[in-house]
């Protein structure tokens, strides 16, 4: 995708602003917790604490996706429809009983994947209804972006453009998508799992799953902070195998981070 001066300033801030809050963030893991990312994750003072710190970075990126909504527009929605032209070059890979339904955790409001599933379940514990609780602990967007307003909209200009179908079922859960809740009741081999956005997979797995084995017929994982090795080993003990990876584009759409380094596993029959 070519690239205007424009966007490629905007990027840069994007980028750059959410690098250092993340550099920072983990500084302050590594001082009071060690090695131990899951017991800072459930500090809540720490987590306060940690927010404080970057707040400065965290405006600086809210504000950069603002501008790129903005640019969009102007330019066409280019980002957008090339961010939608490479869920369907990963959707080629998926077998078709698992574009039916996809359960899609810590999804933050990218909802491009409706595109290539029958139904998507997105899930996030920032998600609230108009007058519900809101849970802020770990968000990059602003509150009003995960509200039912900000999420209509962005909706109705995906389907506006066609990068969903006007049929598209969406549903939107709120909840700790790391606690297991009725026997993981989407854990099934129709289902297809989407993490995707710099999660800690194995941890995820670990704490949501326990003792249960997966039993989803594809798992879509994107940007993770563990190694591919790990995940192959850990994988590899469930009965999946790696289909497919995709080192994706250096480009920004808004609504969803960056979509890069996509592996596809499939449950072997």
């Amino acid at each position: 995708m070519q690239k205007s001066e424009e966007r490629i300033k905007i990027e840069y801030e994007i980028e750059a602003a959410h690098n250092q809050a993340l550099s920072i963030a983990m500084r302050m893991v590594q001082k009071e917790f060690g090695d131990k990312l899951n017991d800072a994750l459930a500090d809540q003072s720490f987590i306060k604490r940690m927010q404080n710190r970057i707040t400065e970075f965290w405006e600086i990126y809210r504000k950069g996706y603002k501008r790129l909504e903005d640019l969009e527009a102007r330019e066409g929605y280019l980002a957008m429809f090339a961010y939608a032209n490479e869920i369907d070059l990963i959707a080629e890979q998926l077998p078709w009983q698992n574009r039916i339904f996809c359960y899609y955790p810590f999804s933050g409001v990218d909802f491009y994947w409706a595109r290539i599933f029958k139904k998507v379940v997105f899930e996030d514990s920032a998600f609230y209804e108009q007058d519900g609780p809101l849970n802020v602990s770990n968000i990059w967007w602003s509150l009003e972006t995960y509200g039912v307003e900000k999420r209509n909209e962005i909706v109705s200009i995906l389907k506006r453009l066609n990068i969903i179908s006007q049929s598209e079922d969406l549903e939107f859960l709120s909840g700790d998508v790391e606690v297991c809740d009725n026997l993981n009741k989407f854990n099934n081999q129709q289902s297809t799992l989407l993490i995707k956005g710099g999660s800690d997979v194995l941890g995820y797995i670990e704490k949501k799953f326990n003792n249960e084995v997966l039993q989803y017929g594809a798992i879509i994982i994107g940007s993770s902070s563990n190694p591919l090795a790990d995940m192959e080993k850990r994988f590899t003990q469930d009965g999946y195998f790696k289909k497919f990876s995709f080192e994706g584009e250096d480009f920004l759409a808004p609504y969803a981070m960056k979509l890069k380094d996509v592996h596809i596993f499939l449950k072997k029959i």
